[in-house]
């Protein structure tokens, strides 16, 4: 990304960016429920500091989705492995 291009992104969309860069491919219930907690939280930021729609909706999207994962059923192992 462009020094041009990251000047002009939001500092929310930034944060959000770190949040995704820092998730691990298979968290733990707890670390997943603090990142949606996380997410919840600058979601009420975004909207109260009027940031641009896209950025809220990234981030509104990003927690919904990891929140239906989180609710999804993991498959278990086979028996004896």
């Amino acid at each position: 990304m462009s020094d041009a291009t990251r000047a002009r992104i939001c500092p929310l969309m930034h944060r959000l960016i770190a949040m995704i860069g820092q998730m691990s491919l298979h968290p733990g219930l707890q670390e997943r429920g603090q990142l949606i907690d996380r997410l919840t939280d600058l979601e009420a930021e975004s909207l109260a500091r009027n940031v641009p729609w896209r950025t809220v909706e990234a981030i509104r999207a990003t927690r919904l989705k990891l929140r239906v994962e989180s609710l999804m059923p993991r498959p278990s192992l086979p028996r004896g492995h």
